[in-house]
């Protein structure tokens, strides 16, 4: 997974997604979505993370995504999220 402005959040794909809040539903709730969900509380407190990153502070979720991407497991489960957004 590519740590630069090709993130996956900012595709078109994704802000497709974001419109369609039927599909959003669909990929929350996908098993792969409940992986990464997993695997980012093992790096630590993600409600903190997400709330600080809802304030704009997104430095706290790269860090445990980044450690997430980095292990085989997550790796995987990234490839399989990207795989459903079209990438």
């Amino acid at each position: 997974m590519n740590q630069k402005s090709s993130s996956p959040l900012n595709s078109p794909e994704a802000a497709a997604l974001f419109r369609d809040p039927t599909a959003l539903r669909g990929l929350m709730q996908s098993q792969e979505a409940r992986q990464l969900i997993a695997l980012l509380q093992q790096q630590g407190d993600l409600n903190a993370a997400a709330k600080e990153a809802k304030k704009g502070n997104v430095s706290q979720l790269q860090n445990m995504l980044s450690a997430v991407s980095q292990s085989s497991q997550g790796g995987q489960v990234l490839s399989q999220l990207e795989q459903r957004l079209g990438k």
